[in-house]
Formats: C-alpha cells, sequence, structure tokens
C-alpha cells in the first residue's frame, strides 16, 4: 500500500466506476428493512432488520460502551482486503456519521495523510475500551502491530514487529477489564507446517520466513518435496525439499529454537494496553479468528482447522470453539483443530499427500523430547464445539445475563463466513455452501445449533439481484441497548486462484426482540 495520496470518501451518489468509494450508509430505526423470514430463518420472537449497507470487506465491529461522548456507537473496521485502503469508522447513537482512520487534509476527491501511524492490511481485529480504539493489523513490512487509535484519529504503538509475514496475520482482539489486558491472535504462516508453493505469494517478498515455535522443538526428520519455481530461473533443481518450521527449501536442523524475542506464530498473546509485558497465553493454535470473554471472565476462541492444500494437505480438519487455558499447547500442526491425532484416517487424502514422497500423514514433532503434553487428554475441557471443515467459522460474542436475549444467557453466538474453495479444498468445487450462518453453542450441553442461516442454505447473491440475506458473516456483538449487530463481509469470491472482492457489497443486521421494535 502506498503512502502520500489516498481515496477518500467521495458520497453516496458517485460511482464506484469513478474511481470514488461510496460511503457506507446507516439507515434510521424507521427506514430499516425487515428480513423476510422467507429468506431467513431466526429464533421466534425476533425480528432481523438491515441496519447498514455499503461497506467493503468489513472485519470487525463493536459497540462503544464506555462513558462518554461516543456511548453507544457503533464502529466498523474495514479491513482492507481486495487492495482497498483500510478504514475505521462510525455511527453515533444519533446515526451521524463519524470517521476515524484515516484521517488528514481533506482535499475534494482525495484525502492526504502523512506516512506517521499507518495501517496496512489486513485490520484482524478491533474492540474499543478505556476510551480508545486498539486494533490489530500489519506494518508496510508485514510484521503484525497492534494499534490504540483515538477518536481524534491519533495513533499510538501497542506492541509490533510481530511473525505475520505468512498466510495469516493478527487476528481478533479483544479486553478484559477484570486483569486490564488485551488478547490478541495470531495464526500460523502455513497451512500445516510446511512452507510450500501454496505459500508463493508472500514466499517471494519474505523467503527467510516460516513458522516459529513458542518453544524449542525436535523434529521427527520428515522433509517434503514439491516443484521448484525458482528451477528455470536459477537454476535449482526441478524438485526441493522443505523440512516442517523451515524456509522454503531447506530442511537442514532437527531441532528447532524457540521463536526469537519470545514472539511465535500460531499463538494466543496478552499485553498492557499501554504496551510492555507481551505474554504467550497458549500456542499451538492455527488460527484463532475469534476471542471473546464470557460473564465469568473465561477466555474462548473460535480456531480454524488445516485445509486440503499445500505440500501436507490436510483433509476435513474441523473448525472448532475452544476454551483458552494459559500455558496450553494445543496440538497444531500434529493434532487437529479439535485435538485428535493428525495420523487419524479421517484426515488423510493419500493421493494428495504422496506427492510430496509420503503415503500418509503422520506427525511432525517429536512430542517427548519436546515436552510438549499431549493434548487428547485435555479434549473434554478444552473443546466446546466442533463445526465443519472450512466453515470459516470467526467472531463470537457471549449472550449477555440480562435484556432481551436472557432465555440464552451465557450461549456463544459465532459468525461462519464460509468456505474458500477451490482454494482451500485441493482445487476441488464443494458440492454444497459450508458455513455462511449464525451459530449459538450452549455452554453447558456443548450442543451446537443454527441460529440465524438462509432458508435455502445458499448465500444471497444466489438468491438474486438486491436479495437482503446473509453472505458472508463475519462478526457477531450485543450492544448496550440489549440488541445483536451482525457484520455480514460481503461478496468474495475465488477466481483465477485469487479472492476477488465486491466493493459495498458488505451490511450490518440487527437482530433484536420483538418487543423492541421502533
Amino acid at each position: 500500500m502506498r503512502k502520500g495520496l489516498r481515496l477518500g470518501w467521495c458520497g453516496v451518489t458517485l460511482l464506484l466506476m469513478a474511481g470514488c468509494i461510496s460511503r457506507p450508509v446507516w439507515l434510521s430505526p424507521q427506514s430499516r428493512t425487515i428480513i423476510d423470514r422467507k429468506l431467513v430463518e431466526i429464533p421466534a420472537g425476533y425480528v432481523l432488520r438491515l441496519a447498514a449497507l455499503g461497506l467493503t470487506a468489513p472485519s470487525a465491529i463493536t459497540i462503544v460502551k464506555d462513558e462518554g461522548p461516543y456511548k453507544g456507537s457503533t464502529l466498523v473496521a474495514e479491513s482492507g482486503d481486495g487492495g482497498n485502503q483500510p478504514r475505521i469508522y462510525g455511527w453515533k447513537a444519533d446515526g451521524s456519521f463519524f470517521n476515524v482512520y484515516p484521517r488528514g487534509q481533506k482535499l475534494p476527491l482525495v484525502e492526504y495523510v502523512t506516512g506517521r501511524g499507518e495501517i496496512y492490511s489486513p485490520i484482524g481485529g478491533m474492540v474499543a475500551a478505556l476510551g480508545r480504539v486498539f486494533v490489530t493489523h500489519r506494518d508496510a513490512k508485514g510484521r503484525g502491530v497492534v494499534s490504540c487509535v483515538g477518536f481524534d484519529g491519533s495513533i499510538s504503538t501497542v506492541v509490533a514487529d510481530l511473525p505475520a509475514q505468512g498466510d495469516y496475520s493478527l487476528t481478533d482482539i479483544t479486553y478484559d477489564s477484570k486483569t486490564g489486558r488485551l488478547y490478541f491472535g495470531l495464526g500460523s504462516a502455513t497451512n500445516s507446517g510446511v512452507v510450500g508453493i501454496d505459500n508463493w505469494s508472500w514466499i517471494t517478498e519474505h523467503p527467510s520466513f516460516s513458522d516459529l515455535p513458542a518453544v524449542e522443538i525436535k523434529l521427527l526428520g520428515y522433509k517434503f518435496f514439491t516443484r521448484n519455481p525458482n528451477a528455470g530461473f536459477f537454476g535449482g533443481d526441478d524438485n526441493v525439499g522443505t523440512a516442517p518450521f523451515h524456509p522454503f527449501g531447506i530442511s537442514n536442523r532437527l531441532r528447532i529454537q524457540e521463536a526469537p524475542n519470545g514472539k511465535p506464530t500460531s499463538a494466543i498473546y496478552s499485553i498492557s494496553p499501554t504496551g510492555g509485558d507481551l505474554r504467550v497465553e497458549v500456542h499451538g493454535i492455527r488460527l484463532p479468528r475469534g476471542l471473546a470473554f464470557n460473564e465469568y471472565s473465561l477466555l474462548y476462541a473460535t480456531n480454524n482447522g488445516m485445509e486440503l492444500r499445500g505440500t501436507r494437505p490436510v483433509k476435513l480438519d474441523p473448525d472448532v470453539l475452544l476454551k483458552v487455558i494459559q500455558n496450553t499447547w494445543y496440538g497444531w500442526p500434529d493434532y487437529s483443530a479439535d485435538l485428535k491425532p493428525i495420523s487419524d484416517p479421517l484426515f488423510q487424502e493419500p493421493a494428495l499427500i504422496s506427492r510430496s514422497g509420503y503415503p500418509e500423514l503422520s506427525a511432525l514433532i517429536d512430542r517427548a523430547a519436546s515436552k510438549l503434553f499431549d493434548p487428547v487428554a485435555y479434549r473434554d475441557t478444552l473443546v466446546f464445539g466442533i463445526f465443519p471443515s472450512l466453515s470459516g467459522t470467526a467472531k463470537l460474542d457471549f449472550v449477555p445475563s440480562v435484556g432481551g436475549f436472557k432465555d440464552f444467557r451465557g450461549s456463544a453466538i459465532i459468525a461462519q463466513m464460509g468456505d474458500r474453495a477451490p482454494l482451500s479444498n485441493g482445487g476441488m468445487t464443494l458440492k454444497e455452501n459450508i458455513g455462511r450462518k449464525i451459530l449459538r453453542v450452549d455452554m453447558e450441553t456443548k450442543r451446537t445449533e443454527e441460529f440465524i442461516h438462509n432458508t435455502e442454505g445458499i448465500p444471497a447473491s444466489k438468491l438474486g439481484r438486491n436479495v437482503d440475506a446473509l453472505e458472508r458473516p463475519i462478526d457477531v456483538k450485543f450492544g448496550g441497548d440489549g440488541k445483536l449487530y451482525i457484520l455480514d463481509y460481503g461478496r468474495m469470491e475465488i477466481r483465477d486462484g485469487r479472492e476477488k472482492i465486491s466493493a459495498g457489497s458488505g451490511r450490518i443486521f440487527i437482530l433484536e426482540p420483538i418487543e423492541q421494535q421502533p
């Protein structure tokens, strides 16, 4: 992303084809469309309304609950996916729009912003706390950053230089009022521990990057072979061998030291809101996309399982809801997201794994020599929800103990963005749509149900033009007004091996008890 001149808000009436980005529209309570139950199934006693439209690849929503002029405001972060500008903006309780990032000298068609305090895509998560906005993102070099952003646009760094140059960057962020600390996630560099040509989009820029463990580990000596895209240019072999936790084409170590500066990939961290005292809370968790505390200040995370791609493809690894217990290893990449050994026949796809030199999936790490406990022993304690593989399980929130949702008190409400096939599925087309709905998990029984879903089981874009229904839900948050706010990412398709974003297709829906209707 270039510094200097950037596209700014151009007004609702200007067309996207003219090179401007339409301002998202917040609908007044009186003008919000009620979503037809023929299109979207919701719980009895509630109504679903369209509250905002015109968002571009939004990744996070938060409701300001701190006292002050912004109390009750709805804040949205647009991720910056698809080459768009990362943005943070919101609407106050009275419906008036305000911009948080970027801020600067506004010109008629562009906005000039200094290079100071840059936010680079993707924005992974956002939370409003302590009168500020905390956001996770990348910097100009692809490293991970947690920034503290004021409502006046001022930016300071909480922590930087996190290893986020691989497949996944920083993810969600949340605040624990009990400990006064921020908690945030960081995904893995690779799909399943081995750098391969499926990572080529970042290998060319960061050839020495790979997954970094939180503790010193000893490997079992496997080396995976794949086609070498550099062979024709630099005279290398047509095939190249890569060991787990090594950069592409390197396989010369059995012992891998713990991550430099105590900053591993595939982990959940905590830190003081003022910076400093960075801690790794848990590790070996592939993609902790959503983080939330329940009413008892217990932390839970959604985790996305490994995909059927790359040098070490994994079949049918589910998405999960996990309880976060400090200093725990969650098993990645030798265990599934629901803490089963990866050698289980369920996860095998021999036709694909054999291409790298092995007939089946096996563990990569000598667990005993690495002094890592078997996570299977803690499976019943840690796993609270198991969801279909490739569901795109994203952010979550817990039902508050008071208000119009009290019958579901303590349940986890979870957004599922859906699959990224064929990128995530070995080039194969899925027979049905996966995810793209809102789930409820009863935390006492661990029972999962579809809370909000399109009745026909297909996204809004396949139901017809301008149909108001779910497309790719990515975040859910309860507001102080007792309503559930649902952030929908909008249309994203995989074409020519790339994610194609439809600008302005993101939306916000609100689920509210019927007695709260305006």
